[in-house]
């Protein structure tokens, strides 16, 4: 009996994507450039509890198989991030598509609901380049101790995320199209469901 629960334990774990339970060591935080907490995500569960600067619930993230869901406070859907053959697609609680993050060779895109590129992002050497449709860098991504560090063409600093591992995850907090939520959205998706 004992050995058949042992088994049966294992066999549930190893159905959590990894980089989930490896997030869920410790939460990620989001400063802006005069180091004040924009979006502070939490893990709880399979999933994620998203609290603003102020500490006021912002509502959570849902992590299943295949997709996750991005729920206010009061437990309503506002977003799903399904895993699809060309990326992340990001569909509103009734359904309608918003966004596709599309993989290319040497680049993602990020297509509205028309598929016009309004963001493409470039990694190289470990590091990444938020861009505008043109390709024109915005934002350049680089790792510092316990995450990374957002900063214009130019040198300035943006912000800050700390907590996250990997820079295909944690870039999309760079990438300002998008509410700190949603933010924390993709970061979700690209930590846990990204193969």
């Amino acid at each position: 009996m004992v050995r058949l629960a042992a088994t049966l334990l294992a066999l549930t774990l190893s159905l959590f994507p990894l980089e989930l339970r490896a997030q869920s060591q410790g939460e990620l935080r989001l400063n802006d450039a005069r180091h004040r907490l924009v979006i502070r995500v939490e893990p709880r569960g399979p999933g994620f509890m998203l609290w603003d600067g102020d500490g006021t619930p912002l509502g959570d993230l849902a992590v299943q198989a295949d997709r996750l869901q991005l729920r206010d406070v009061g437990g309503a859907v506002r977003w799903t991030v399904k895993r699809k053959d060309f990326g992340p697609q990001i569909d509103t609680a009734t359904g309608e598509r918003l966004y596709r993050v599309r993989k290319r060779t040497d680049e993602w895109r990020v297509e509205d609901n028309t598929k016009t590129v309004v963001a493409r992002i470039r990694m190289r050497n470990g590091e990444a380049q938020i861009n505008d449709p043109r390709g024109t860098t915005m934002l350049t991504v680089t790792r510092q101790d316990q995450g990374f560090v957002f900063a214009t063409t130019a040198g300035a600093r943006v912000a800050d995320v700390a907590g996250a591992s990997r820079v295909g995850a944690g870039l999309w907090f760079g990438v300002e199209r998008f509410s700190p939520a949603e933010r924390a959205a993709l970061w979700a998706y690209f930590a846990n469901l990204d193969r």
